[in-house]
């Protein structure tokens, strides 16, 4: 079973407990445009072999909890090698991504949750004149 999906059927309160980020935010990381370019355009070597979820998971247990490449290896079936050269891979392409400057900001920027969607949300004024236009006699009814 893959690592991922063992997180991915725990409930959001316990999945961000662990992770550090909530569920959209996970998602949203990994839906990223340019993470998903940078992912599957580059020219040398052999693609990995982990998924792109794994590989921000990894990225996202190590700057939480400060484990040690060897344990994270081990959580993840690689080597203790490849496990370090997926947290930077992937470090680098979230710094790229969220345009941060060092690596504080961007553990940051994840900790508290500061990724941004872009969404826009706008209050519906009720109607100041001409009410009657815009209401159903009907709901009078309803108690």
């Amino acid at each position: 079973m893959d690592v991922f999906e063992e997180y991915k059927v725990r409930k959001s309160s316990e999945f961000q407990r662990l992770i550090g980020v909530n569920k959209g935010a996970f998602i949203f990381l990994k839906e990223l445009d340019v993470y998903k370019s940078e992912l599957w355009t580059r020219k040398l070597g052999n693609r990995s072999s982990m998924s792109p979820e794994n590989q921000i998971l990894i990225y996202l247990l190590y700057i939480r909890n400060y484990e040690t490449y060897l344990t994270l290896g081990k959580r993840f079936r690689i080597s203790e090698s490849y496990a370090y050269k997926r947290c930077k891979f992937t470090e680098m392409i979230l710094l790229r991504c969220l345009n941060c400057p060092d690596i504080g900001s961007l553990k940051m920027s994840l900790e508290t949750n500061l990724v941004a969607i872009d969404v826009c949300e706008q209050e519906i004024e009720r109607p100041l004149k001409n009410q009657e236009d815009y209401y159903s006699s009907k709901k009078s009814d309803i108690r």
